[in-house]
């Protein structure tokens, strides 16, 4: 039934995998429950499955991954995640017509050369923890580079009314608002330091399970550990605001317009207003929803990257800083000198 299951799914959805959308590579997965998602992504064309390790790789030109799953006991899995992404690629959790009772908890620590990650139009950071509500729709954006690890405890309604609730833990009952609440997502920051060292036991632990005589339980332990102490936490943690939202269209337009910018690193910048209108946009809007992705100006952001590449430049050794000055179109090479210095901190002749 399961196989049935997810054979109609990805008949509807396989057109959809990997589809290129102004600047990303869309990856819709089934979400219903974890079972049904690692089934999902075993059955996918880009995937290995390794039934008797319990791990899915993937290793191809958008993503290069490895991800662990146990059922720990009936209504609690944990799903730990390692994957680096090597073009632009928006992940989307969806689900089909049958039921859903999931709530998935999350660890996530990752590194990002460009802007960092985005989930539901909330830019999250680097190290932190999420909750999602059964059902919710998870829309996260990663760009070419960004590598991390991602560890979901995913738990239905029965095991965590049954573990969690019966705690009482929420004192001050932030966590039963958000569950009243019409939000299906919440994020915090770190508010377990050390989490990540737990989780890189259990990553060790699904590595070796089947070459100890414990089998599970050391990992149950271990999630049972962390999933309490983080409701424990948060009973007494406001989770962090939403940020600036940034709707579909809004991310994709600064897509293509670092695109425009990183195609053109040795021509004169091109102009806000420009790729504005290239963009089919008004220079303000993109002016806006650039800073809010990168934090900076276009033209800071075009100058970065210029910087960034002389150094490799240099580095190389087969070009002098008189001929990547030339490249850069910099007719005064003291103009140079001065720009490379204020993002590298020396001079282009001492590398």
């Amino acid at each position: 039934m399961l196989k049935i299951r997810i054979n109609h799914w990805l008949t509807e959805f396989q057109k959809y995998l990997f589809t290129y959308r102004d600047g990303f590579f869309d990856l819709p997965y089934l979400s219903n429950s974890p079972a049904i998602m690692v089934e999902a992504f075993k059955h996918m064309p880009f995937t290995k499955y390794l039934e008797e390790e319990k791990e899915i790789r993937t290793d191809n030109i958008f993503t290069d991954g490895l991800m662990r799953y146990r059922e720990l006991e009936e209504g609690l899995w944990v799903i730990i995640t390692e994957i680096e992404f090597k073009k632009n690629v928006s992940t989307k959790a969806l689900y089909d017509k049958e039921p859903c009772d999931y709530h998935f908890l999350s660890h996530f620590i990752y590194t990002s050369r460009i802007s960092g990650i985005e989930i539901n139009d909330i830019s999250i950071p680097t190290i932190g923890w999420s909750l999602y509500k059964p059902g919710t729709e998870i829309k996260a954006y990663f760009n070419k580079g960004d590598k991390g690890v991602f560890a979901n405890f995913a738990f239905n309604e029965l095991w965590f009314e049954h573990n969690i609730l019966a705690m009482n833990l929420d004192k001050d009952q932030l966590f039963s608002k958000f569950l009243e609440s019409e939000s299906g997502y919440v994020t915090w920051d770190n508010v377990l330091p050390g989490s990540e060292l737990l989780i890189k036991k259990i990553l060790d632990l699904l590595k070796h399970e089947n070459q100890t005589q414990q089998g599970l339980l050391p990992i149950k332990i271990l999630c049972l550990q962390i999933i309490l102490n983080f409701f424990k936490r948060i009973a007494i943690t406001t989770p962090l605001k939403e940020q600036i939202k940034l709707h579909d269209s809004d991310r994709r337009v600064v897509a293509k317009a670092e695109k425009i910018l990183t195609d053109n690193l040795t021509m004169p910048f091109p102009g806000v207003t420009f790729i504005a209108e290239a963009l089919h946009t008004t220079p303000g809007k993109l002016q806006t929803v650039f800073r809010t992705v990168h934090h900076t100006s276009i033209f800071q952001y075009y100058q970065k990257k210029q910087m960034l590449l002389a150094l490799q430049m240099l580095k190389a050794k087969s070009t002098s800083v008189k001929e990547v000055a030339l490249t850069f179109k910099y007719k005064n090479y003291s103009k140079f000198s001065a720009a490379f210095k204020k993002y590298h901190n020396i001079p282009p002749s001492e590398v």
